[in-house]
């Protein structure tokens, strides 16, 4: 460790680190490992969740329940999310105790709404007294008994939902969850910080919160690029002002307020319609206590910054002479009838359409929906894994499909679809009788690494997911 400090500053890679703590761990000196890694934080280097894992995994096998308590109250304070194997780790240490076992499920509920690994699902079947739980699926009917607990006897088994959400096996109704207001009002305040993030100013957005705030809550936000690009990402592929006009017309058929959010550059006499793929920036991420201790309104103003007049600059003589089904006759109509806001050149669109959705939820909208089918993975890198984030895309995100039956894309038809009527994430009923857990078919972690191809998200977020029942009926 010190050889490694010098050749790099005296600040100790973290790879290094990983493999002396595993060494440690190996002997049987969990204590020592554990000394590296605050002399090693001492120095400037921030452990990753795989050098705690290796102690967590050791203290199990030791029978150390006190340094597993240890070990896992230290991760949220080093901002580590505890993922399928420090889970099923845990889970495992405290087999026979099923109260911290079920405090466990419930912590995984928050931070791992789709757990996949094998060995996970089959320590959440031993919580229950149900050994073999993937050989569980070939069986007819797909479900065991467990053990028995308070006067009942737990089951597990794979199951099916109705399209309202109602569990096959257990009877019961999943919930639709959505974020609190504490946590809503949190997202709100991330946003507002992460928008002025990659600018001197923040006069734009502040112009711009007080343009929305002065206007009535909207129920329907539309991501104006996405859905302009829908189904365009192919050789050839134009941005499609015909697509987001269809998407607002099938919109008001029921009378909803919406709001399109484009950026300046689609606004413009000669724009660029072609797919262009451009390298992101990487930019850094933000934690809570940035966005609570910051805010956008204590952004220092540069002299000489051009207002931005909102919501849009007036029509323009071209727009007002453009003929029906043009770019600007279509950009003319929806400056008409009040739908659109234009963003600052320099800004990203998308922080301004998700702030207009948390801003009308907020102020009595809670129903508000964003049209969009961009998963939003950078904004919830950035920040910090926000797992409230998560939930609120899983019921403020209206997914869009464009088509058409001719080559005509003039004349393209739309399909929107909503969140479902249950949050597809793992769950737990009122009165603890009834716990669901989506779980995507993805080969285990093991075999993902071993095959030299972890997945990533992404991939195990789209998998068929089949749904792991555990229910107790009464004796």
């Amino acid at each position: 460790l010190e050889s490694c400090s010098k050749l790099d500053g005296g600040k100790p890679q973290e790879s290094a680190v990983t493999s002396l703590v595993r060494v440690c761990c190996a002997c049987g000196a969990q204590d020592k490992a554990l000394k590296l890694v605050a002399e090693a934080q001492a120095k400037g280097v921030k452990p990753r969740l795989r050098t705690l894992s290796a102690v967590l995994l050791q203290a199990s096998e030791a029978g150390d329940h006190a340094l597993c308590e240890n070990v896992w109250a230290q991760l949220p304070s080093l901002g580590l999310e505890p993922q399928d194997s420090e889970f099923a780790i845990m889970l495992r240490t405290f087999r026979g105790e099923p109260k911290r076992q079920h405090a466990l499920l419930r912590q995984l509920i928050e931070g791992l709404p789709m757990p996949s690994d094998p060995p996970l699902i089959e320590e959440i079947g031993r919580v229950f007294g149900v050994e073999g739980i993937i050989a569980l699926r070939a069986r007819d009917p797909p479900k065991a008994p467990g053990r028995e607990e308070d006067g009942g006897c737990w089951h597990v088994g794979w199951t099916t939902l109705s399209e309202e959400g109602t569990c096959a096996l257990s009877g019961h109704s999943l919930q639709a969850l959505d974020v609190t207001s504490e946590e809503e009002a949190l997202l709100e305040r991330m946003v507002a910080r992460l928008a002025v993030d990659v600018r001197n100013s923040g006069k734009p957005f502040r112009h711009f919160k007080r343009w929305l705030e002065e206007q009535p809550p909207y129920d329907i936000v539309i991501d104006g690029a996405n859905v302009g690009f829908n189904n365009q990402n192919r050789e050839g592929g134009l941005f499609q002002y015909s697509q987001i006009d269809a998407v607002i017309d099938k919109l008001r058929e029921n009378g909803s307020r919406v709001l399109l959010v484009l950026h300046p550059k689609w606004l413009r006499e000669d724009a660029d319609r072609t797919v262009i793929k451009r390298k992101k920036r990487k930019l850094d991420q933000i934690n809570i206590e940035g966005a609570m201790g910051s805010s956008d309104d204590s952004a220092e103003e540069q002299e000489g910054e051009p207002e931005i007049q909102y919501p849009f600059d007036p029509i323009t003589e071209a727009e007002r002479e453009a003929q029906e089904g043009t770019p600007l006759a279509f950009i003319r109509k929806w400056k008409e009838t009040d739908c659109l806001v234009r963003v600052p050149a320099k800004d990203c669109d998308d922080w301004y359409w998700l702030f207009a959705a948390l801003s009308s939820a907020r102020r009595g909208a809670r129903h508000v929906q964003v049209v969009s089918n961009d998963h939003m993975r950078d904004h919830h890198w950035r920040m910090v894994g926000n797992r409230a984030f998560l939930k609120w895309q899983g019921r403020h995100m209206t997914r869009v499909s464009i088509w058409s039956e001719t080559s005509d894309v003039e004349n393209c038809k739309v399909t929107l679809t909503p969140p479902d009527l249950y949050s597809m994430q793992a769950q737990v009923s009122d009165d603890a009788c009834a716990w669901h857990f989506p779980v995507p078919f993805v080969p285990s972690r093991a075999q993902q690494l071993s095959s030299g191809r972890p997945l990533p998200r992404k991939e195990i977020e789209s998998a068929e997911c089949h749904w792991l029942a555990a229910w107790r009926q009464a004796s």
